[in-house]
């Protein structure tokens, strides 16, 4: 909530790479909202479907704007195109619309850490700047907690039908470390908002 009110108020002065992660952060509130208002619903189920691939879309978008796939418009499609496929294949063949996709939140999460990992090393390695306020690493750092334990939350779901031995109190107690996780991470992120960069003001030479 913080991080979408932060960023809807500085949408105008910050750099335009981030635009995607702003999109990301007003889709996911949405999400949140649909979910609360009908709560274990087929709508809830549909709605997350199509999140996973718009999610995974937009973050895709942002490492594209920071250079992580060399600014090569092409691979950038490709790689949507690919994961689209893959949702689209997974979701319809594989598995029911009706039904919560847990493959591809897998597949499509993996994804995102190790996008995260990779531009997160770069940061470390090559930028001098103190990391602290650079917003890049605030937004990897969330999305490598979210994930590593929606990953684990996924897993247990989909793993449920072989693992029968798996208790209820620890899919209950894990989903409500999953929680915590996400209060954790909408914080990071709200820092990450703050720390955006402004536009570079162009003035011309004359």
């Amino acid at each position: 909530m913080f991080s979408v009110i932060i960023g809807i108020v500085r949408w105008k002065v910050i750099d335009s790479s981030y635009y995607p992660f702003i999109c990301n952060l007003i889709v996911g509130l949405l999400v949140e909202i649909i979910n609360a208002s009908h709560p274990y619903s087929v709508v809830t189920v549909k709605t997350l479907n199509i999140f996973s691939f718009i999610d995974f879309f937009l973050f895709a978008w942002l490492f594209h704007n920071w250079g992580l796939f060399n600014y090569n418009k092409k691979r950038f499609l490709m790689i949507v195109c690919a994961f689209g496929i893959a949702w689209l294949f997974i979701t319809f063949f594989l598995n029911k619309f009706s039904n919560i996709n847990n493959l591809f939140l897998l597949i499509y999460s993996a994804a995102l850490i190790f996008l995260s990992v990779t531009t997160f090393n770069k940061i470390v390695v090559q930028q001098r700047i103190n990391i602290f306020t650079n917003a890049r690493f605030w937004i990897c750092i969330g999305i490598i907690i979210f994930y590593s334990f929606f990953i684990l939350t996924r897993a247990t779901d989909l793993s449920t039908g072989v693992l029968t031995h798996v208790s209820k109190s620890f899919k209950l107690n894990l989903q409500l470390i999953n929680s915590y996780s996400n209060v954790l991470v909408n914080l990071l992120y709200a820092v990450a908002v703050i720390w955006i960069p402004r536009k570079k003001n162009i003035t011309s030479l004359f």
